[in-house]
């Protein structure tokens, strides 16, 4: 709306083309006014899109590790690789920002290789230090699952790190799978006659999950954080994550629930037979270095319950 929105015609129409966006992205049929906050994320974006290129030759890439632990016995079978960006012009950015950009533009393979190669050396020298078997869980995107050399680098990375497939396990969501093309059926038979543990990431946030545990061979059932934040006070989330559980055990998945920072939802769990955890109440994502001193007992390890809810 002139004269408010813009001096000049130029000017209207850039800012009603950010409108006319803004409102496509909360779901079409609708319409909004062009607002301030709209150009400031437009510039985010830009900002965003400009910054990541080269940002993996330069180094700003970096994988951190949140370690697993079985709830009954509490020692750790495990971790989660998880890739963050610090960019000297916009600081440390979240995933939840720079992954969607990189899925769109390509950039989201090398990097997916990046973490895959990362993720398997740390675990070869985290191996190397016990006799228990560990394993790692990386994230594939739908856009990796179309790169025809998805299947040779893995089995690439795996040969130099001297694991077995049976130690990593590829977390994959409900987005891949919904376009139901058939390279993904094939690519997740290959991987699973491989060894390689498949899991469903982020379950119950999606529309079709049960169809997809019958239909495609996966391993393990990840439970969303947002369900187990609200375990403790919303009867509705605990009754779906019991159930979920006893559902994924029937069919012979194991159950890991991510998010989980008290001791109340950690005991919940365990009364549901959850099988392994992560979250805050364990430890915070952390560098290799400090995963490796994880190991520091051969039989178990224990970790410093409630010391990272706020971090």
């Amino acid at each position: 709306i002139y004269p408010d929105d813009g001096q000049t015609t130029s000017e209207l129409l850039r800012n009603a083309d950010s409108a006319m966006y803004h409102a496509k992205e909360l779901g079409r049929n609708t319409f909004y006014y062009f607002t301030e906050s709209m150009n400031q994320s437009v510039s985010r974006r830009l900002a965003l899109e400009e910054q990541i290129h080269g940002a993996l030759e330069r180094g700003e890439f970096a994988v951190l590790y949140q370690p697993q632990i079985d709830i009954r016995t509490n020692s750790v079978i495990g971790a989660e690789a998880l890739l963050r960006w610090n960019n000297p012009a916009l600081g440390q950015v979240s995933p939840e920002e720079f992954i969607p950009i990189a899925e769109q533009n390509g950039l989201i393979i090398p990097m997916g290789y990046f973490v895959l190669s990362q993720a398997m050396e740390t675990l070869a020298n985290w191996q190397a230090l016990t006799t228990r078997p560990l394993r790692m869980a990386v994230n594939i995107s739908p856009r990796q699952f179309r790169d025809v050399q998805l299947i040779n680098n893995i089995n690439q990375t795996l040969a130099q790190s001297g694991l077995n497939a049976a130690n990593l396990e590829l977390e994959i969501t409900e987005g891949v799978l919904m376009s139901g093309q058939t390279y993904i059926n094939e690519t997740l038979s290959k991987l699973n006659e491989l060894g390689i543990q498949l899991g469903l990431d982020d379950f119950g946030t999606g529309y079709s999950s049960l169809s997809y545990l019958r239909q495609y061979p996966f391993s393990v059932l990840k439970i969303d954080r947002s369900f187990i934040r609200d375990i403790c006070i919303d009867m509705a989330d605990k009754e779906l994550i019991n159930a979920a559980i006893a559902m994924s055990h029937a069919l012979g998945l194991k159950v890991i629930a991510e998010g989980v920072e008290n001791e109340t939802q950690l005991e919940l769990l365990k009364e549901m037979d959850c099988d392994f955890a992560q979250g805050y109440l364990f430890s915070k994502p952390i560098s290799a270095a400090s995963l490796l001193a994880f190991n520091e007992h051969e039989t178990q390890v224990c970790f410093p319950l409630g010391g990272h809810q706020h971090e």
